[in-house]
């Protein structure tokens, strides 16, 4: 009788789903009260918070030699930096520089002034209480690669990222010295040349790609006292620095940018180490700058290839073998700009890249068409 009873148990038991239902051989209905995804805001593509945090280059626009290590840009060269798009009101960026010494100047929207402050470990909050909208902020490293790496760890904001639109600009390199990351910019003649009296982004360089667009298409190769191929204090010379990252990180590039133009602004450390090595002849000088801009064309080979001098000092011996070896290369021009010294340690003042920048922007206009 016991197994009669479990035998018929068992048989309602494998009924009981027939006789009423079984929820999980249901396919449930789609809950039509959820809104659907945002996709696009005021006519951008939404990007996902986790793109922009990998550092993504379509989701988030990023300018210069960089490189990821950990998780983190890293932003080693002067002007390096990136611009990001979003809607919001708020955006904030947490920082892990190498030094206390590192200098970056931020942007929003379209503010040309920025901001020039010192970068400490942390979240730096770049823009506050906007009006809710699409708006950009972009990020200027304003020291040189000598002094040290800023380290982007983390952007947030408290509305959407966005994918910024495709840009037209001209895509501008610029290869130099302290002049063209704009050592003592904001300094006297008397006065040393400090991080905290110096800035990338007000140097001739930086406000002639302002000029033309080009302020998140540029890209820097440059820092304080580099020769063209000889050494002296600085223990890297350009042909290292630019077949690198930096001057800190000579890693051979894997990939890089082409540019439409490349200005080439050296010879003033070139100058003063001839006057201490007089062993190191005009010839060697043509030489060695011709082997740069070989370089150089080897990696941008439909180029523009400017080269300027006279921003501080000329060296009528340089000057001839710049322009020697601008003869000898194919699509290369030469420009002489403005000379200033009346910055820190008499480099150009910020008045004196107005003026510099005034000049070089004009040449490039004509020769962009």
């Amino acid at each position: 009788m016991k197994k009669f009873f479990a035998a018929a148990l068992a048989a309602a038991m494998l009924l009981m789903p027939a006789m009423f239902g079984c929820a999980s051989e249901t396919p449930e209905e789609p809950d039509d009260s959820l809104p659907p995804p945002v996709t696009t805001i005021e006519g951008y593509t939404v990007a996902s918070e986790e793109a922009v945090n990998s550092f993504d280059p379509s989701v988030l626009r990023i300018f210069g030699r960089t490189y990821q290590t950990t998780g983190k840009l890293n932003l080693d060269n002067a002007a390096t930096g990136f611009e990001v798009t979003f809607y919001g009101t708020n955006l904030s960026v947490k920082f892990a520089p190498t030094t206390t010494y590192l200098y970056m100047r931020y942007f929003v929207d379209d503010d040309a002034e920025g901001k020039f402050v010192n970068v400490r470990s942390g979240a730096h909050r770049m823009a506050k209480d906007l009006e809710e909208g699409v708006h950009t902020v972009r990020v200027v490293k304003s020291t040189s690669s000598q002094n040290g790496i800023i380290r982007v760890t983390e952007i947030s904001t408290d509305g959407s990222f966005l994918v910024p639109k495709e840009s037209s600009a001209p895509r501008i390199e610029f290869v130099g010295d302290s002049i063209t990351v704009g050592a003592g910019v904001f300094g006297q003649s008397s006065d040393l040349c400090k991080v905290e009296n110096s800035d990338a982004a007000r140097s001739y360089a930086y406000r002639t790609a302002m000029a033309l667009g080009a302020q998140s298409t540029c890209s820097f190769v440059a820092t304080e006292g580099i020769c063209t191929k000889a050494k002296s204090a600085l223990q890297v010379n350009m042909l290292e620095m630019y077949g690198g990252h930096s001057s800190t990180n000579t890693t051979p590039l894997s990939e890089s940018v082409q540019y439409d133009v490349v200005v080439v602004a050296l010879g003033t450390n070139d100058s003063y180490y001839m006057s201490n090595h007089p062993e190191y002849t005009e010839a060697q000088f043509i030489a060695d700058y011709q082997e740069l801009l070989g370089l150089i064309r080897t990696r941008n080979p439909a180029a523009k290839i400017v080269c300027i001098y006279g921003l501080m000092e000329k060296n009528p011996v340089v000057e001839r073998g710049i322009k020697a070896a601008v003869a000898s290369m194919e699509g290369a021009s030469y420009l002489e700009v403005p000379r200033d010294t009346a910055g820190a340690q008499a480099h150009p003042s910020e008045a004196g890249a107005i003026k510099q920048s005034a000049v070089l922007t004009d040449y490039l206009r004509q020769i962009l068409g």
